[in-house]
């Protein structure tokens, strides 16, 4: 079919075009006006009318440049998910206020001035680092899948065995005043590289599945060499994810989480301390104390909170890491059981939404890395909540965005950052330049 050479057609559709921010749907859409155009006047000519009235009906019946240019500038805006950020914004605020609070109630190990220091450092990062993300498109980092997944194995073995070399803490490394656990930023990057290596990935044969198990399962190797058991869980679930939305088959996955789920049992009944604080939280008051102190003294400072909680009461060792594992705890029972459910809501809502951000995306690579990364969020917030509610082991996992944890705020922040951009971009072709 041959668009139609007419200036009343050609500045029809370059009005309609002005209207839309997105720059990148234009040639896309003086396309498709361009196709409906084409059919009114062919059905126009074949009743009759000569070329010229044909146009006229055409532009008519296609109706005002504006009212189009309006709805489609709605259609393909690209904008960040505003509702998404806003959350974040409040699960951040309210970590603040919450450490806040502390310190002027002498709770906290440091002084408030310390704390609010450091949090705002993180926090500054965190914000330079979802502009910048907001200034790409996503889309861009696929080509270099597999460089941020050597880079990143790469920051794991320097964290874990060349800079542990230099001043012997495992898995952290320091850069001026900052120090970043690079368990805290890989699983995100490690998300990010997945998804672009397993977007058209053929789990058909054999020595390809052993592959992409090796790559995704792999790099659970740092959080055992960590006995960070909770963060080996999230990982395997996030990956686990990837997997199966790339269209592995259903037997593969489960072969494969039977295998490691072995090992990972293993793992636990070869010490018997581990064991004891797996399962003790089933009946806390067979020891109460010993492994079950932890989940009494919860127990009873929940119990204690009513719905408005106990204000400024809380001492510094009523419970440890109450600024970070704990800090759920600390809210139910200083600002009450109302504001404890509220946050509880607010997590539900913000895992739904980041939900619903992957299953309307249509480019399958975007779709991985929400899915990916919303399986990292959901896994971390339930696994405290239900840590914290006395439904899970006592495990060392913060809740996101609230705890006090520096480099996991920045690695957070990081994630929501790539998804409110998949988000922005959606439906919008990819154009390279």
């Amino acid at each position: 079919m041959q668009s139609i050479d007419n200036k009343m057609v050609d500045e029809y559709v370059n009005n309609v075009c002005r209207l839309v921010k997105n720059k990148k749907v234009h040639e896309n859409i003086k396309e498709e006006l361009l196709s409906h155009i084409d059919e009114i006047v062919e059905e126009a000519v074949a009743d009759g009318k000569s070329k010229a009235e044909a146009i006229d009906c055409a532009l008519l019946q296609m109706g005002s440049f504006d009212i189009v240019g309006s709805s489609l500038n709605k259609v393909h805006k690209a904008a960040p998910d505003w509702i998404l950020l806003l959350m974040t914004s409040v699960f951040i605020a309210f970590g603040i206020v919450t450490l806040g609070f502390m310190g002027m109630n002498n709770a906290l190990a440091w002084s408030i001035g310390i704390f609010m220091s450091r949090i705002g450092l993180y926090l500054i990062i965190g914000i330079a680092v979802v502009i910048g993300i907001s200034k790409l498109d996503y889309r861009s980092f696929k080509k270099y899948s597999k460089h941020i997944y050597i880079v990143t194995i790469g920051i794991l073995i320097f964290g874990f065995f060349i800079y542990r070399s230099i001043n012997g803490a495992i898995g952290w490394i320091r850069i001026g005043p900052i120090s970043l656990n690079v368990l805290d930023i890989a699983p995100s990057l490690l998300v990010l590289s997945l998804a672009g290596i397993y977007e058209n990935y053929d789990w058909s044969s054999l020595g390809n599945i052993i592959i992409g198990f090796a790559l995704g399962f792999g790099p659970g190797v740092f959080f055992i060499l960590d006995t960070l058991l909770p963060g080996l869980v999230i990982y395997t679930i996030a990956v686990t994810t990837l997997m199966i939305i790339s269209g592995i088959k259903l037997r593969d996955i489960v072969i494969a989480l039977g295998s490691l789920g072995t090992a990972f049992i293993i793992f636990v009944f070869e010490a018997p301390y581990r064991v004891a604080r797996m399962f003790s939280f089933l009946r806390p008051i067979d020891d109460p104390y010993g492994a079950d102190w932890f989940y009494n003294k919860i127990s009873m400072l929940r119990k204690s909170a009513g719905l408005f909680g106990g204000g400024g009461n809380y001492s510094m060792d009523a419970l440890p890491l109450a600024t970070s594992d704990y800090i759920l705890t600390y809210i139910i029972y200083t600002f009450g059981w109302i504001i404890g459910i509220i946050l509880i809501a607010l997590v539900l809502a913000f895992i739904i939404r980041i939900g619903f951000i992957g299953v309307n995306t249509r480019d399958k690579y975007g779709k991985l890395i929400v899915s990916g990364l919303c399986a990292l969020f959901a896994t971390q917030f339930l696994l405290n909540i239900l840590m914290n509610l006395n439904l899970a082991p006592a495990f060392a996992i913060s809740l996101p965005f609230i705890s006090y944890d520096g480099t996991a705020l920045i690695g957070s922040m990081f994630s929501i950052g790539i998804i409110t951009n998949v988000h922005k971009w959606r439906n919008t072709p990819y154009i390279t330049d």
